[in-house]
């Protein structure tokens, strides 16, 4: 959940393929291994459903398929081999489905029912770009994803929706139009508006089992995340040093989840600067925790940097025992806590980050 604690909705985040060789050489390759899937996999059988195909540069390694269904939430575990993988599951009615690393990175999201297999390409690094064939719904929710990776994937919430306020507007009729709603529209601190958009989609292309199958499955993920507290750590910082966070040291801490490919920083550090500038560390502390794949990356991305607050890089990222239990589901990512660990914020807003510090430090008058 993203928001303020009490009252935040939630809501995540292609690359078009430019006609260059490489990319040339991708597109065939997608095609042949969409065409000797379809020549090679049988039809679903009328009680599960299969999600089969290849995740471009994830080698060999873990994968997971969540879906709710009208009996409960479902986690399937699987190898992938060479980044080719085999899942399926069961659901009579359609349901949203997410493809993620065991570490909790997001490979793609699809729709899924009974009777189908979906064959599919996807990125390891990019869950916009993504090859579905196998039920129209899905095929469509991947188009437009591909066609729109920039904006959706930009700070620009309110570009984001309207571009989603269009498609709905002309697909009012399309489930997909539902599962955009419900996955991609960027809803905190405009849940009625949301849910006023939500309500131009026909009845039957946003089933109740759907909306409330996904919401269950939601809720379920970030009840135990949103109350967990915030440890104290110890890391190594860009200085050459340990940094040893404890929560009590300032009234509150915001903590920058960092690291991700192609992540604008020079979106987010003057904001950050400010707000460090403008506060006494008994106020607030800042910590930056990189969680890119290796410290080769991390050092070049704060070299280019001038901060005044702390770096430090986090083994093993998102899976590392110390922040596994917060689930950071993307990056970037911001955690508010309080001098007791109690998280007050968290989302991928910087801006919303900054708004619920202040107006917590105005109400308590520190």
């Amino acid at each position: 959940m993203d928001g303020d604690i009490k009252n935040g909705p939630i809501s995540d985040k292609f690359a078009i393929l430019s006609v260059s060789l490489s990319d040339m050489v991708r597109n065939i390759r997608i095609l042949l291994i969409l065409t000797v899937c379809g020549m090679l996999w049988a039809c679903g059988d009328d009680d599960r459903f299969r999600v089969e195909g290849v995740v471009d540069g994830l080698g060999t390694r873990g994968l997971q398929l969540m879906y709710e269904s009208g009996n409960g939430l479902h986690t399937e575990t699987i190898q992938a081999i060479d980044g080719k993988f085999s899942a399926e599951g069961a659901s009579k009615d359609y349901t949203l489905a997410h493809l993620t690393t065991t570490d909790g990175r997001l490979i793609a999201r699809m729709l899924v029912r009974n009777g189908q297999t979906l064959k599919c390409v996807f990125d390891v690094d990019n869950p916009y770009n993504i090859q579905v064939k196998g039920n129209k719904p899905t095929e469509e929710w991947a188009k437009f994803l591909r066609e729109n990776h920039e904006q959706l994937r930009s700070s620009d919430h309110a570009g984001a929706n309207r571009l989603i306020l269009d498609y709905v507007d002309s697909h009012k009729g399309d489930i997909q139009s539902a599962a955009l709603m419900l996955t991609q529209y960027y809803a905190v601190d405009g849940e009625s508006r949301a849910d006023s958009i939500f309500a131009l989609i026909s009845p039957e292309a946003r089933p109740d089992a759907l909306v409330s199958a996904y919401r269950r499955m939601v809720s379920r993920l970030n009840t135990a995340a949103i109350e967990e507290k915030v440890r104290s750590f110890n890391l190594y910082s860009a200085q050459g040093k340990h940094e040893n966070f404890y929560p009590g040291r300032a009234s509150y801490s915001m903590l920058y989840f960092s690291g991700a490919p192609g992540e604008r920083r020079d979106m987010v550090t003057p904001v950050m600067h400010r707000l460090v500038d403008s506060l006494p560390k008994r106020r607030i502390r800042v910590v930056e925790i990189s969680m890119a794949p290796d410290t080769a990356v991390w050092k070049r991305n704060w070299r280019a940097d001038t901060t005044a607050w702390a770096q430090v890089w986090v083994p093993g990222g998102p899976a590392n025992p110390t922040f596994a239990p917060l689930d950071i589901p993307r990056l970037p990512y911001w955690i508010l806590c309080d001098s007791l660990g109690v998280q007050v914020y968290r989302g991928s807003d910087i801006s919303a980050a900054v708004d619920s510090l202040r107006r917590r430090i105005h109400a308590r008058n520190i």
